[in-house]
């Protein structure tokens, strides 16, 4: 287990929430963590949380279209909107809940890897 430490564990709980920034600003949730990604390179967990919070949202663009698309083919068969209705909230709850676990973990001193697209320090 990673331990954060003391003097670093704001700003990485900062770094995981820095991928909800899309929701407020336009790109934001790419653009955030780049930045501290770039700025903190000195610091390899700083840099790998940031990596990991860009690559979750990389991954959730990737799958919100992906999702329209086949949302679109099932919906047209009615039976099949509810199927739609739980990958877009599943989705959507991974997306938003996943960096706030992690900044949980960070504030608590705690290296929280995210499934699927989790990068190791």
């Amino acid at each position: 287990m990673v331990v954060i430490p003391e003097d670093q564990r704001t700003l990485a709980a900062l770094t995981h929430l820095s991928g909800l920034a899309g929701y407020i600003i336009p790109f934001g949730g790419a653009l955030v963590p780049i930045i501290i990604w770039v700025v903190k390179s000195d610091s390899p967990l700083i840099s790998t949380i940031a990596k990991q919070a860009l690559w979750l949202n990389i991954l959730g663009f990737i799958l919100g279209g992906l999702l329209a698309v086949v949302g679109f083919f099932l919906a047209l068969t009615v039976i099949l909107i509810p199927v739609v209705v739980l990958l877009a909230l599943g989705l959507s709850v991974a997306l938003i809940g996943l960096p706030i676990v992690g900044a949980i973990k960070a504030w608590d001193g705690q290296y929280y890897k995210y499934p699927v697209v989790g990068l190791s320090v």
